[in-house]
């Protein structure tokens, strides 16, 4: 590795030609040097800063002053020479707020990115967010230094979450609820407790994890928000629900734990808190049984890849698959949520058959609390909005129909289990264009009473379920009768749902 050299004089330098200057001396001094030299020495301001006398040897000085300054990004603030695989270019660069006591809007907004006319004045603007983000240092390492790629991406996910919350087609009124609840980023010596309780770790694998918080530190509300909006926030990260277990994961300001762990979120059960490890910068969740003390068990939220930026990737991957998730109520007579469960939008985790205009959404995730899979069923009776599918009540032959049984078949590990039962975990819906009422069994038989109000549910009707943990895939008939059970006299009719997979992930929430 090369060394950097003492500060050579001004007077040193005026023996040495300008070539010498720019390709044998500055490179081996600081930038902060070249900015101190070019104030006493006249040839060195203009090999810095690229100001010629005219002609050639000025567009010769300007190039010159363009490498150095191109040398200074790569050296200082971690860009590569070229394109660094992410889309990103060194010339990016982001304004900061420049009031540090404005505690309204963020410390870095993704409306401030911008590309800077010459490498020297993007260098410009991330010196001025490294001396914001580490005041309290008299000097910074290089392991403590800006990532200038980590803020852009961090920008760039930033902004596909903002995009999402303020489209209603996509996230409702959910979005700009979780809009509303999204703290203004802060620089990393804002942070006091933080700085203070990290000790020697301040300066190990944090870049990333301010990149994150730099736009937005976590999520909180006002004093009236519960009174608005109901008793739990709405969680960015969003959840699923399986028979008694709930997920629904909500972004902190960073607290630290115990060691090195800074707790970022948190599920409303809290058995399952989602850490960053300062040290390894691994993102990990610790699962804590209700009534347990401790950590409990330590699972990797990211599976494979480069520690340093765990946290980037996790936050980045969740941006991504926002406009594949859909949003709903976790239980029937609960809380709207992001649903973690694969939608119709992400054909290759998730299936959808329409039989008779019955449209059947199946999908899957790993759950690394329960160790099973959960399996999401989304049922419905299309309208004629709904477009392809849709059957007139003459053509399928029937204006309502309410669900018998079901049959699954399922493999995994390599082993075909089939079940069959009445129902869907103890109900039979019965479907509606365009909604649905709910029965359940009176006496296990075939006599049912209706359930959640005696109004017809202007929705899917939904349920999930578990199944082990291997790998695999599902695929399966649920059986309907033709106008209702009650009836008894309308023929039964074979609804399928047609294969998803069981996988696992490489990210987990």
């Amino acid at each position: 590795m090369k060394s950097e050299l003492s500060t050579p004089s001004s007077a040193s330098l005026d023996a040495l030609p300008n070539f010498i200057v720019a390709t044998s001396v500055l490179p081996f001094v600081t930038s902060t040097d070249w900015l101190n030299l070019r104030v006493t020495n006249r040839r060195c301001y203009e090999i810095v800063h690229g100001h010629g006398v005219g002609g050639t040897q000025q567009q010769y000085e300007e190039e010159e002053s363009e490498a150095l300054w191109r040398l200074a990004l790569v050296r200082d603030y971690h860009f590569e020479q070229e394109n660094n695989g992410h889309g990103l270019s060194m010339y990016q660069s982001i304004r900061s707020n420049p009031d540090p006591d404005d505690d309204v809007n963020p410390f870095l907004s993704t409306s401030d990115v911008f590309t800077a006319s010459t490498a020297f004045i993007s260098w410009k603007h991330w010196r001025k967010i490294d001396r914001r983000l580490h005041h309290t240092r008299a000097t910074v390492s290089r392991s403590a230094q800006v990532v200038g790629p980590y803020f852009l991406r961090a920008a760039s996910l930033w902004r596909k979450i903002e995009k999402w919350c303020s489209d209603e087609s996509l996230s409702g009124d959910l979005g700009s609820i979780i809009q509303s609840t999204l703290v203004p980023g802060v620089p990393f010596d804002s942070l006091v407790e933080l700085r203070s309780s990290l000790g020697h770790y301040q300066d190990g694998k944090l870049a990333a994890f301010k990149a994150v918080y730099s736009f937005y530190a976590g999520q909180n509300c006002g004093a009236d928000f519960y009174d608005t909006h109901g008793l739990v926030l709405p969680g960015l990260f969003g959840g699923y629900h399986a028979y008694n277990y709930m997920s629904h994961s909500t972004w902190l300001p960073p607290e630290v734990l115990e060691g090195s762990f800074i707790i970022v979120a948190k599920d409303v059960n809290e058995v399952k808190l989602t850490v960053v490890d300062a040290e390894s910068g691994d993102v990990a969740h610790l699962i804590r049984p209700h009534g347990a003390n401790g950590a409990g068990s330590v699972i990797k939220a990211v599976r494979g890849g480069n520690n340093d930026d765990q946290i980037l990737r996790w936050f980045e991957n969740h941006a991504n698959q926002l406009e594949q998730y859909s949003v709903g109520k976790l239980t029937p007579d609960g809380f709207e949520s992001i649903l973690r469960y694969p939608s119709v939008n992400d054909p290759f985790n998730c299936s959808r058959a329409i039989t008779r205009g019955v449209e059947v959404v199946a999908s899957s995730l790993y759950s690394i609390v329960l160790e099973v899979f959960v399996y999401s069923i989304r049922i419905r009776l299309l309208r004629p909005e709904d477009g392809e599918g849709y059957m007139t009540p003459e053509e399928r032959g029937f204006e309502t129909c309410q669900l018998v049984s079901r049959y699954w078949r399922i493999d995994q590990g390599g082993e075909v289990e089939e079940i069959r039962g009445e129902g869907v975990i103890g109900y039979y819906p019965l479907l509606r264009e365009g909604g649905y009422q709910n029965f359940v069994s009176n006496d296990g038989g075939h006599t049912f009473r209706k359930v959640g109000g005696e109004g017809n549910r202007e929705e899917y009707f939904s349920y999930q379920s578990c199944t082990n943990g291997e790998e695999g895939s599902m695929e399966g008939q649920l059986q309907f009768k033709a106008g209702s059970i009650r009836a008894g006299d309308g023929e039964v009719f074979n609804v399928r749902v047609a294969p998803f997979p069981l996988n696992f992930s490489q990210y987990y929430y």
